[in-house]
């Protein structure tokens, strides 16, 4: 069964709607639940695909082992969803390690990053934009 990036967006959406959710009922600001939800979804879909690379690399990828079945099952939409963007060179491990690479960029580019120091990196280039006009 092909995987669709409608599903990819579906899983996308339902991530950061139960980690703003979950921010909620623990007593954040809203939002603070924002910002925290949108870092805190996409760094663990970007883990989710990382780790299936990892595993692509070192056990390769026709193997039935349920976990990774399972893994395989959960990032095959979101490899959908940046399947138009990924270079048609790479190797089948480097698509997902890939993939984690754009969805950890899409989290520093729309809420930056509180660790680091990183602000959100749109409203820095807004911000430069604006002031060139």
């Amino acid at each position: 069964m092909q995987a669709s990036a409608l599903t990819g967006i579906v899983i996308l959406v339902l991530t950061y709607a139960m980690a703003v959710a979950t921010f909620l009922l623990g007593g954040a600001p809203g939002m603070v639940a924002v910002y925290l939800g949108g870092t805190y979804a996409l760094t663990a879909l970007a883990a989710l695909l990382f780790s299936r690379g990892i595993l692509e690399l070192v056990i390769g990828i026709d193997r039935d082992i349920a976990f990774f079945a399972v893994l395989r099952r959960i990032t095959d939409p979101l490899l959908a969803l940046v399947g138009p963007v990924t270079p048609a060179f790479l190797l089948p491990f480097a698509v997902a390690l890939y993939g984690a690479f754009l969805f950890f960029f899409l989290k520093l580019f729309l809420f930056g990053d509180a660790y680091l120091g990183v602000p959100p990196l749109f409203i820095v280039l807004y911000l430069a934009i604006a002031s060139a006009l």
